[in-house]
């Protein structure tokens, strides 16, 4: 497995899609968390406002509930997780410190922390009522659930020493992280609208680099 895992390292290190996909891992964290990582920037601002800016950003047709509001910040919290489980498979694989079987041992275990999250993220879509907000929130589910599968697919090629199969399926992984962008493109577009540029570009280089931090990039 180590000259499988090296060969695809320098395969994976000399192509342009793949270190787009790579880049797209890392900035998908800006997706449907920048109002996490503003909330610890808006201290001053009560449940009512944030509740207020939620239902501006995710389009309701109204004010959300209280209920609704705690599920997406459920979500929210769990995409973290999420992103933060995921991020870490990346700085394995360019990490030439961490062994074949080291990687391997790692990544079985962060994909199943990530299918108990994505399990986590299905039931709080479901218990959200407002259609614009849930039909947001579903999707990006949907795609962090094809996310998965197409690191399962990965982590399956590097065992095979497949080149083509593991090229296939971080392209697969990219366009999912930027389908996943464009999902969020019109909450960051209102929450740009609601709270100004500073604020959110605040959260989104707060919430970078963290991720960045805990891949060692």
């Amino acid at each position: 497995m180590r000259r499988r895992l090296d060969r695809l390292r320098r395969f994976n290190h000399n192509n342009l899609h793949m270190n787009r996909l790579l880049a797209s891992i890392r900035t998908v964290a800006l997706t449907l968390t920048l109002l996490l990582g503003y909330r610890a920037e808006a201290k001053t601002l009560s449940e009512e406002q944030m509740i207020e800016v939620y239902s501006y950003a995710y389009g309701a047709k109204g004010k959300l509930s209280k209920g609704d509001f705690r599920q997406v910040v459920r979500f929210e919290l769990l995409q973290t997780e999420w992103n933060a489980t995921l991020v870490q498979l990346v700085g394995g694989l360019n990490d030439p410190a961490v062994t074949p079987e080291q990687w391997d041992r790692m990544a079985q275990q962060r994909l199943n922390e990530a299918l108990l999250i994505k399990t986590k993220m299905f039931t709080a879509v479901a218990q959200i009522e407002d259609a614009s907000t849930q039909s947001i929130i579903k999707r990006a589910s949907e795609i962090n659930g094809k996310i998965h599968i197409a690191w399962v697919d990965m982590r399956q090629a590097i065992a095979d020493g497949d080149q083509a199969a593991f090229r296939s399926a971080a392209l697969r992984g990219q366009a999912l992280a930027q389908e996943k962008a464009m999902v969020a493109g019109p909450v960051i577009r209102r929450l740009r609208e609601k709270l100004g540029d500073e604020a959110v570009d605040k959260a989104l280089d707060r919430v970078l680099r963290e991720l960045a931090r805990k891949a060692g990039l």
